[in-house]
């Protein structure tokens, strides 16, 4: 994912809005209308078939469980990590509660991530398919590490969730950065034509866990759209 970032003169408002990221929604909305249907095409994420996605049971939880997944190494990983994967909201998101996490399930809140480039990449997708599932304000107040910028994006989001993730899947992941304590991993998102979107996921490792850091600029630039897959490792659950 692209790491550089733009100031913005309306850096209150929610991240969905932007204009890269509404082109997008557009795209899918027009093509809908028109009853295009393109094949998802890309990676399976790994060489074992994957089980059909199941959502999560209603109410599971393993909050009971301390946070202290094992970590077992700090390489970024350069193929698609062999993954399980759960509907969460209208997001397909990967699993390994006993690995890279979430080892907890709270309310509907996937916590508790390995402290790993492969746990920051898991926590980076339950992020976005949580706010398929959750209003951007709850997402951000569980999940996101607290800033000014974070709290403008609760006060801007007004109780909304953003519609324009729905029908988004993830088709794939690269690193922009990796540190033991910071982390920015960039995701791209198959959207319902079969087009492409790629959006940033800054993270920090924050009181056990890694979380999302609201950007400065609520964003701007972090969501665009990109032609194919190149630059990404292929990799999605539906």
């Amino acid at each position: 994912m692209g790491n550089s970032e733009r100031a913005h003169t309306a850096d209150d408002k929610s991240p969905w809005m932007q204009p890269g990221f509404i082109a997008a929604a557009a795209i899918v909305t027009v093509l809908v209308v028109l009853g295009v249907i393109i094949a998802l095409t890309g990676g399976s994420g790994g060489d074992a078939p994957l089980p059909a996605a199941q959502p999560p049971a209603p109410g599971r939880t393993t909050a009971s469980r301390p946070c202290d997944l094992e970590d077992v190494g700090q390489d970024v990983p350069t193929t698609p990590p062999r993954a399980r994967w759960e509907l969460v909201g209208k997001m397909i998101a990967p699993t390994a509660p006993t690995s890279y996490g979430p080892g907890q399930v709270a309310n509907g809140f996937r916590t508790c991530f390995q402290r790993s480039p492969t746990g920051a990449l898991y926590a980076a997708v339950s992020f976005w398919a949580t706010l398929t599932a959750k209003t951007d304000a709850e997402t951000y107040r569980r999940l996101a590490v607290d800033s000014p910028a974070r709290a403008r994006a609760i006060a801007a989001a007004r109780g909304q969730r953003s519609p324009q993730l729905d029908g988004l899947q993830v088709a794939g992941f690269a690193f922009s950065s990796y540190a033991r304590d910071r982390a920015v991993v960039r995701l791209a998102f198959r959207v319902e034509d079969g087009g492409l979107v790629s959006a940033d996921t800054p993270l920090v490792w924050k009181d056990g866990d890694w979380r999302y850091e609201v950007p400065l600029d609520q964003g701007r630039g972090s969501v665009a759209q990109v032609p194919d897959l190149g630059g990404f490792i292929a990799w999605k659950g539906a």
